[in-house]
């Protein structure tokens, strides 16, 4: 790890939970011994605090190409339907594209509201080249590790 002008690099098996970014509305982390990017929206999100915390992800992964990612939505307010579709259309393609792997997203929030979340989807924004964007709703952190860790082996053939 490397602190270069305000930025903390790091190579993506650096050991432990290391901060990225911090906004009052976003925080982004990467924990090291999961190897997972840890991304947490916090309250009201214009579509530009949106738009800006996407691009700024995006530079994270180009950095350390996460293939397990863990969203909490637990504390973010509800935001428009055009930025939902905008994630979906241009976000996470351009992630499966810079990863170009499949990518795990286990994503937490209440359970009312992930029919919100998915119900405009098509199998399409989630699929670049032949790689897929998995994603999986759990209302507690801890589960949704449980699953990526899981995924993550199944995938690798390390489960045993």
């Amino acid at each position: 790890m490397a602190i270069l002008d305000g930025v903390i690099t790091l190579d993506k098996h650096y050991t432990m939970t290391v901060p990225l970014l911090q906004t009052e509305k976003l925080a982004v982390c990467y924990d090291g011994q999961e190897e997972t990017l840890l991304i947490e929206w916090r309250g009201e999100v214009s579509s530009q605090e949106l738009r800006e915390g996407y691009s700024q992800i995006i530079a994270q992964v180009r950095r350390l190409k996460p293939v397990k990612w863990q969203l909490d939505l637990q504390q973010r307010g509800t935001i428009k339907r055009e930025d939902q579709r905008w994630i979906f259309e241009f976000v996470f393609p351009e992630v499966l594209a810079i990863v170009n792997d499949n990518v795990f997203v286990a994503v937490v929030l209440p359970v009312f509201l992930l029919h919100d979340l998915v119900s405009e989807l098509n199998g399409d924004e989630l699929m670049q080249e032949g790689n897929f964007l998995i994603m999986q709703h759990f209302m507690y952190p801890e589960q949704a590790q449980r699953w990526l860790n899981e995924m993550h082996q199944i995938k690798t053939g390390t489960k045993v």
